[in-house]
């Protein structure tokens, strides 16, 4: 049996639509990482930066900032 191990992260309670979010960031990028999951459910990576290093290095800076959210935020 997988051990479950709890991150502990909180839960915003609102699931945002996919396709409005992004609609709403258009001209507001310079530079993207984008993870998530299409509609049957296979991952789907985009990335805009041309050197993978600072993709990977924005990556875990959004990483963090996920994990260091509150329910205040």
């Amino acid at each position: 049996m997988a051990e479950i191990i709890d991150l502990g992260g909180k839960t915003v309670g609102v699931k945002f639509d996919a396709d409005q979010t992004l609609t709403e960031l258009m001209g507001r990028l310079e530079d993207f990482v984008l993870a998530g999951y299409d509609e049957d459910g296979n991952e789907v990576t985009a990335i805009t930066f041309s050197h993978l290093p600072e993709a990977l290095w924005a990556l875990e800076r959004c990483k963090k900032s996920i994990l260091e959210r509150t329910d205040e935020d």
